[in-house]
């Protein structure tokens, strides 16, 4: 095996260490985590450096490490990482691993004594590397979104509105919550889909689940068998129970009829479907 592709093995190890520490460390990490987040791989990349005998190891070790931050500082806001990342998530232990081994690979062609050639045809494939990456941002968030959306729990379910058009999803403490505009643009239904033992119908509408009525004010009724409303100062709100799930369906200028209608064409949806949406934080 020749030099280049033992830097770039060793980058792939420490690669895979980092996404181990990191899933270990969980929504828990500090800064005493995240130090060792960067010295533990940083010390294993000396390491495997010198034992795999790669020329000017020292600097193969030094230089790659940096790369990999340069290109993480900033590519990092543009690829989204999840907060509930475990280690049987392969795709995001596959990225890590790439991105060091790319790292260790660059490294490896400005540092090691290598034909000129070869050390241009490193550059270059490391650099189209980072560019195919960095022009399939959006690919990647939507597919990162799309696994979260998959593994939260949530039923993935959204009502059919013929005159609304489905425009951002979001997802908080396993709840879904969607919003549809009309043909005006305006945000005209609002609904949240939770899990079905979440609340009962009427539990839900007093608690005025998942978000709560800012006026406080508002009391419920029971518009049909299982079909809960309430009625607020700005927005009426239906909750009931259907497709296994407990939906909220709000709007401010959508009758109540029409609200109650609408829980009748809830559908199950894909999460790569939600995941092209629009995020809203």
């Amino acid at each position: 095996m020749n030099a280049s592709m033992r830097a770039a093995l060793v980058g792939a190890v420490v690669g895979l260490t980092q996404f181990i520490l990191l899933c270990w460390r969980g929504p828990d990490i500090g800064i005493l985590d995240l130090f060792g987040l960067l010295v533990v791989p940083y010390s294993l990349g000396f390491f495997l450096s010198w034992w795999g005998m790669l020329p000017r190891w020292a600097g193969v070790a030094t230089v790659g490490p940096g790369v990999t931050a340069a290109f993480a500082l900033v590519n990092l806001p543009l690829l989204e990482i999840p907060e509930d990342t475990y280690l049987g998530d392969w795709k995001m232990c596959l990225i890590f691993m790439a991105l060091s081994a790319t790292s260790y690979l660059a490294a490896g062609g400005l540092v090691m004594p290598v034909h000129r050639r070869l050390r241009a045809l490193t550059a270059g494939g490391v650099a189209v590397a980072y560019l195919a990456v960095w022009s399939a941002q959006g690919v990647i968030a939507e597919t990162a979104r799309a696994d979260r959306l998959a593994r939260a729990g949530i039923p993935l379910i959204a009502p059919v509105l013929p005159d609304h058009q489905l425009v951002y999803a979001s997802d908080s403490e396993s709840w879904l919550q969607l919003w549809y505009a009309d043909e005006n643009n305006a945000h005209a239904v609002e609904v949240a889909v939770g899990p079905v033992f979440a609340a009962p119908p009427k539990v839900a509408c007093v608690t005025s689940l998942p978000w709560r009525d800012p006026h406080g004010t508002s009391e419920c009724r029971e518009a049909a068998p299982g079909v809960w409303v309430r009625d607020g100062e700005v927005q009426t709100s239906v909750f009931a129970t259907t497709a296994n799930a407990l939906v909220r369906v709000e709007s401010s200028i959508v009758p109540e009829a029409e609200l109650i209608a609408m829980l009748r064409t809830f559908r199950p949806v894909e999460a790569s479907e939600l995941a092209r949406l629009q995020e809203l934080d």
